[in-house]
């Protein structure tokens, strides 16, 4: 198959995005919109690929959810009530979970995999301070972003404010026990994003302030710190102002790619980096193998999400292996990035700019 769909959503638009991907004639277009009940801009997808979820930043604060049919046909199931504003939701099949600022939730999915009822919200701060806090988009700058469950059953949010993890473990009624706190490396890190290897035994985050990807063991109830590597060119860094993304595994388990974003800088670009992993998931070095240039700052997005499949369309055993989109909300693009491990480089393959000041944040994979 050689066309791949991918939707997104906007920082400035209720609007849904479904856009084709031709991996044959390395073109990126706009397939068709989607209505939209917010500025939905993270949107994941099951695993199964039938079921969208998607936070939004407008107000008030709201969890949404859709089903999707092989025709690409979106149906609108449920707005689910949420006492702060979500940055990232994810899902394990059984339950949803998000977080934003000062709260995070556990919701129960329900049999045709809507958001069903609140199993749990936690606070992230001292409960009588959450009455008076920010609980708008603007909290997610110094509060929680996400909220993630391993194989293993353990959860993790990393957030911003107190420049540490929370870990904790999630029953089987999905109720989540908070095991610890896991403070960053340094002072002013603000850890935003995490991904979990495989097997449970490695998570690996990225800062937003300090743009370290830092590598943890994870414990039966601690995080230990063992590794960080720069997701940004050495000399860029203490030159410009940079805000670091997200961590992404290649398909193949061998390489994490990061990105970061530019920040109240003009004329500095975003990057993303891509970091060897050795057999046992560590990195093989602290250091990056490449460094992608965006060709803009990327904004306030840097999203970044790897493809799943396979390109067929690609002969060569010795080119490219991955695709990934990397969106920007300072010009308004989605990026497709092409990986090619037999050299150790990233390059741009297709581009679509929105247009009516649409800027794109996030978006999922379909197919």
């Amino acid at each position: 198959m050689q066309l791949h769909h991918l939707l997104t959503g906007s920082y400035t638009n209720t609007t849904l995005f479904l856009l084709a991907f031709d991996s044959v004639s390395r073109t990126l277009s706009l397939d068709s919109t989607v209505p939209g009940y917010g500025l939905h801009q993270f949107v994941t997808s099951n695993a199964a690929k039938d079921r969208i979820y998607a936070t939004a930043m407008s107000e008030p604060p709201h969890l949404f959810s859709w089903s999707v049919d092989e025709n690409f046909n979106f149906k609108h199931l449920d707005t689910v009530n949420i006492t702060s504003s979500a940055c990232y939701i994810s899902d394990n099949g059984q339950y949803a979970f998000s977080a934003g600022g000062p709260t995070a939730h556990v919701h129960a999915l329900e049999p045709d995999g809507g958001i069903g009822r609140l199993i749990e919200e936690i606070d992230l701060l001292p409960s009588e301070e959450i009455g008076r806090v920010d609980k708008t988009r603007n909290a997610v700058l110094y509060g929680a972003h996400a909220f993630d469950v391993n194989v293993n059953n353990k959860a993790f949010i990393p957030d911003l404010g107190i420049n540490s993890i929370y870990m904790y473990d999630v029953a089987a009624n999905g109720s989540a026990r908070l095991v610890s706190i896991n403070l960053s490396p340094t002072d002013g890190d603000g850890p935003r994003n995490s991904y979990s290897s495989k097997d449970g035994r490695l998570l690996y985050v990225i800062t937003e302030h300090t743009q370290w990807l830092d590598v943890y063991e994870v414990g039966d109830t601690q995080l230990k710190h063992v590794q960080r590597g720069s997701a940004i060119p050495d000399n860029v860094r203490g030159k410009f102002t940079f805000r670091g993304n997200t961590v992404q595994p290649s398909r193949d388990g061998r390489y994490l790619f990061t990105s970061s974003r530019s920040w109240n800088s003009p004329g500095t670009n975003g990057y993303v980096a891509a970091f060897a992993l050795n057999e046992t998931g560590y990195l093989a070095e602290e250091e990056a193998l490449t460094f992608y240039e965006a060709p803009v700052s990327l904004g306030s997005a840097g999203g970044l999400r790897v493809a799943p499949w396979t390109d067929e369309t690609n002969c060569d055993p010795n080119g490219l292996t991955d695709y990934k989109y990397l969106s920007d909300t300072s010009e308004g693009w989605i990026f497709i990035l092409g990986w090619t491990p037999s050299n150790t480089s990233l390059g741009l393959v297709a581009s679509y700019r929105y247009t009516d000041n649409t800027t794109p944040y996030e978006a999922t994979w379909l197919d």
